[in-house]
């Protein structure tokens, strides 16, 4: 039952191997994803700066133009002044005129809060564009780097699993089941035997059961683990005459 053992030993590298393609073939594509995924993070936060600056910039239009309209009226309002006849004429203008300069007093106050958010803006900007800038150099070498590699195990993927059918071929049916049952269970198949101890569940083996393993004259599975047990220098010993 030497073989046996080295082509459960076989098989099982093959599935380590076939599990890490897998793991690599899933988890790449999500670090491709996470990556773009913070690319268009930086980019929708860029775009949601430029156009707040563009309602600063709309807003800031429009006080401007209130005030030159408002600059305009007082002018006429001041000429009007020498036209006037009736002393209440005159206090009622210069009362529309006083308004109207508060009015703009205070436009130019919010003239003034409008050009200090756009200056605030401006800078969020540039460090944005820098830090979206940063990313998509970063990030688009990483994506490309995790591309290629997602390329060459689709490439490696197939090949190793024709090379586990081939391997288990050398498997009974009963024992490929048993195979797969265990492996599911607990990940590794085999377990070795030391001291009477299998290291796979650190139980004591059975003094009975531990000579049938180091005469390998059948298959032996742990009664605790399940796992199929083997002396390494057993196992070493068949590697080197097989």
């Amino acid at each position: 039952m030497r073989d046996q053992i080295l082509v459960l030993d076989t098989l099982q590298r093959i599935d380590m191997e076939l599990s890490q393609l897998e793991k690599n073939l899933r988890e790449y594509p999500e670090k491709i994803s996470d990556y773009e995924s913070e690319i268009e993070v930086s980019r929708n936060k860029l775009e949601n700066s430029k156009n707040i600056k563009q309602e600063i910039l709309v807003n800031k239009s429009g006080i401007e133009l209130d005030i030159l309209q408002n600059e305009d009226l007082i002018k006429k309002a001041d000429q009007k002044l020498f036209e006037i006849k009736t002393h209440k004429e005159y206090e009622a203008l210069q009362k529309q005129i006083a308004d109207t300069k508060r009015k703009n007093s205070a436009l130019e106050d919010n003239l003034l809060e409008q050009m200090v958010k756009l200056e605030g803006i401006e800078s969020r900007i540039s460090k944005e564009e820098e830090e979206l800038a940063n990313r998509v150099n970063e990030y688009t070498d990483k994506i490309a780097g995790f591309k290629e590699k997602i390329e060459e195990l689709k490439i490696i993927y197939p090949p190793k699993k024709e090379e586990k059918v081939k391997i288990a071929s050398g498997l009974t049916p009963d024992i490929l089941s048993i195979y797969e049952r265990v492996k599911k269970r607990n990940g590794f198949v085999l377990a070795i035997v030391r001291n009477e101890v299998c290291t796979g569940c650190n139980m004591n083996i059975p003094p009975q059961l531990f000579n049938e393993v180091l005469t390998l004259s059948r298959l032996i599975q742990c009664p605790n683990c399940q796992k199929f047990l083997y002396c390494e220098e057993e196992l070493k010993s068949e590697a080197k005459t097989g």
